[in-house]
């Protein structure tokens, strides 16, 4: 049973290099998947800024033709006025100029609003480029060093799984099962030491006689409270 006790003892001490490994590579990939998110998030504005700039764009250049078609009425307009002989045409051409005219200060009015709206949709824009290209640039070394350290933490699980699966093979089907059992359950320590009436794991007291009958037997027991496997050490 003593042989069995440290068989189980170096299982537990490489299944916690392998827990703590995959907890620190699941911290890791945690924090990348929130500067990632974050940096979709400012592409996404972006983009939708994008979307905005191009739509007033659009605007604008149909405001320019509109424009330059109504300019174009203003000058045929003007251009007839030599070429009337009566006093009825004279004034239904000037009235056609003034319509134009008109047109055109209306449509020049869109024109500069239009402008004003996409001048600051481009600079908000470029405002949250800056943002984006400074975070990624504040970020960009961090990214480098958790795909290295991921990298290390998967290292350790490849090569201590292994170790751990023919140690484990070592110890008593029904003694391994209960503490894989256990060890799945909590994703921790599975493998205590009973002390003083005490549980270490749970840190619960023990029933006298069970921790008694412990003493004398030396055997795996396991907790009444917390279900974790118990021994006593050799000192005790």
């Amino acid at each position: 049973m003593k042989e069995e006790v440290q068989q189980l003892i170096d299982v537990q001490e490489l299944d916690q290099k392998i827990l703590e490994a995959r907890r620190k590579k699941v911290e890791l990939l945690t924090r990348k998947e929130k500067l990632l998110a974050q940096t979709e998030k400012f592409e996404s504005a972006i983009a939708t800024m994008q979307e905005q700039i191009d739509a007033v764009q659009q605007d604008v250049s149909g405001l320019n033709q509109d424009l330059a078609k109504e300019q174009d009425n203003v000058t045929r307009a003007e251009d007839r006025l030599p070429e009337v002989k009566t006093q009825k045409e004279y004034l239904a051409i000037l009235k056609e100029v003034d319509a134009a005219k008109k047109n055109t200060k209306d449509t020049e009015e869109a024109l500069k609003l239009k402008q004003q709206v996409l001048d600051e949709l481009e600079a908000d824009q470029n405002d949250k480029q800056t943002e984006l290209n400074e975070f990624k640039n504040t970020n960009k070394g961090e990214l480098r060093d958790i795909a290295t350290l991921v990298t290390e933490l998967e290292g350790v699980e490849a090569a201590e799984t292994p170790k751990r699966d023919k140690l484990i093979r070592q110890v008593s089907e029904a003694l391994r099962n209960h503490y894989e059992l256990v060890l799945s359950r909590l994703n921790s320590i599975a493998l205590v030491e009973a002390q003083n009436y005490t549980c270490c794991g749970c840190h619960m007291r023990l029933p006298p006689q069970f921790f008694n009958n412990m003493l004398k037997s030396k055997n795996i027991s396991t907790c009444p409270q917390c279900n974790r496997l118990l021994y006593i050490a050799e000192d005790q």
